[in-house]
């Protein structure tokens, strides 16, 4: 395996306080870091995905020069890099595969992407799919495509196209902004699920895309979303709850309005063709968040997000399959950054959040997202590992 860098990352501890501080807030919570690397800015794992075999876990982020200024405070290149735990969350490894992404930036502008010669085998153990399109850090092709690893992520192939995509009446003329949410169905067949966009680049929707040939083609399956001017559908993810039936949530922003933000949920029952909308499982009064969706053991479903109003990540179950949601728990609270306007402070505009989760298989929920603290104030990738409870 051809790595350029490798940093082992040794676990840090920091459980919550025995005296609760906020109504609902998690207890036991044990807080890791999956990466973070001096005068470097690490963010947003829901752009670039996570996977998971049984207790091994990786995890995609972007890394670029920690710049302090408002907004993210990332300067210079911004790379797509990947760290893994062999145990469960516990303990890190960051590093960068050879050719993976923005490696050969220029290749996806200078159409270096090529269609699959052979079909995939997507149940293979080792399989992982990675999704990049355009209009998000570290990212810039609005066609779209692929890269794939047989090894759990040590080594990726690509990139290739989404070939015979956008042929599709529906999708002609579109371009593509997803990020990585997929659920492989059989050795041939995995449903993707995808933000598209007209040229102005504003009003979003989201649409179900498959391919039944191993990679080789894709073809358009339907609409999530509706198409409107009043809002952008985007950042999705998906969970299937049977063979038919699948729940889906992502990020909803309106568009020229002060309405907030909020994640919504979906809900197809005949496997993916059609949708209805379930209701809002959140609202976000200021600077939104996409969720992790995650279908754990005992059938429920729990979301969790970053909540930038007042610094938080936070989390709702769903026992009636997405209908309805319980209230909301405090996973993580101590958030503290450095800032160039001094009279900023916690929750207005804190750059935290964008989570992506597994369950581990003694039933914990592993919780990925960025964070800065008071010990470590530049943003890195922090990791909170809970007991979802009953």
């Amino acid at each position: 395996m051809m790595m350029k860098r490798l940093f082992l990352l040794v676990a840090l501890t920091l459980p919550l306080s025995a005296a609760t501080t906020c109504a609902g807030e998690v207890p036991g919570v044990k807080h890791t870091i999956a990466a973070i690397e001096k005068d470097r800015f690490h963010g947003w794992p829901a752009n670039n995905g996570v996977w998971q075999w049984g207790d091994e876990i990786l995890v995609g982020f972007t890394q670029g020069d920690f710049y302090l200024r408002r907004g993210h405070n990332i300067a210079g290149r911004q790379d797509s890099l990947l760290a893994t735990s062999g145990d469960g969350g516990e303990t890190w490894t960051m590093f960068d595969p050879q050719g993976f992404l923005d490696d050969e930036h220029e290749q996806f502008r200078g159409g270096g992407k090529s269609p699959l010669q052979k079909p995939l085998d997507m149940t293979h153990p080792g399989f992982a799919l990675r999704v990049f399109a355009t209009g998000y850090h570290g990212n810039d092709d609005p066609e779209g495509g692929f890269f794939y690893s047989y090894n759990r992520g040590r080594d990726w192939k690509g990139p290739h196209a989404l070939t015979g995509l956008t042929d599709h009446p529906e999708l002609r003329g579109k371009l593509l902004s997803p990020r990585t949410d997929y659920l492989v169905q059989d050795e041939g067949r995995c449903l993707i699920f995808v933000s598209t966009h007209r040229e102005d680049r504003r009003l979003k929707r989201i649409a179900c895309i498959q391919t039944t040939d191993g990679g080789q083609t894709f073809e358009f399956v339907s609409w999530m979303t509706p198409e409107t001017k009043d809002y952008s559908a985007i950042m999705s993810q998906t969970v299937q709850l049977s063979e038919t039936e699948f729940v889906s949530a992502y990020r909803k922003i309106f568009r020229g309005s002060d309405r907030p933000a909020e994640i919504e949920a979906y809900r197809s029952a005949d496997g993916c063709r059609s949708w209805e909308r379930l209701g809002t499982i959140k609202v976000m009064r200021t600077h939104s968040n996409p969720p992790a969706l995650l279908k754990l053991k005992d059938g429920r479903i729990c979301c969790a997000y970053g909540d930038r109003h007042v610094g938080q990540i936070q989390a709702r179950f769903s026992s009636d399959r997405g209908r309805t949601w319980g209230p909301e728990l405090v996973i993580r609270d101590d958030f503290q950054a450095l800032d160039s306007d001094p009279d900023t402070q916690r929750g207005i505009n804190a750059d935290i959040g964008y989570p992506r989760m597994v369950q581990r298989s003694d039933g914990k929920l592993v919780t990925i997202y960025y964070w800065a603290t008071a010990k470590h104030p530049q943003q890195h990738i922090a990791v909170s590992i809970w007991d979802p409870g009953r």
